[in-house]
């Protein structure tokens, strides 16, 4: 588009127009500086890092949790529904479908050679 053109439609244009006002009022607002030492407050009201410790509580708790759903799962049978082995046979042709597809991909690895 030439000059003339972009004009002329900036012109015409209701939508152009009402941006290029927007813009305007927007660039003609004062620029506010944020208070002094607004950095370091901010980061003094962030809450510190977790210790490793309760990391740790927490991955073992959310591991307890998983095996205990498991555990119940299988006493309870369900993995034994037709429609748990539905989805395992599902899951299972998804899992080919990917492979498949990534398996050529893996061989074009530039750093490979």
């Amino acid at each position: 588009m030439r000059c003339d053109e972009v004009r002329e439609h900036l012109e015409s244009c209701g939508e152009c127009g009402l941006y290029l006002e927007v813009e305007a009022r927007l660039r003609a607002l004062p620029v506010v500086e944020p208070p002094a030492r607004l950095t370091s407050r901010v980061l003094r009201a962030l809450p510190g890092p977790a210790s490793t410790a309760r990391e740790l509580v927490r991955l073992a708790a959310a591991a307890a949790a998983l095996l205990a759903l498991t555990a119940s799962l299988l006493l309870s049978g369900l993995d034994r529904h037709p429609a748990a082995e539905e989805a395992r046979a599902r899951g299972e042709e998804i899992l080919q479908a990917m492979v498949s597809t990534l398996n050529p991909l893996r061989s074009d690895r530039p750093w490979k050679h």
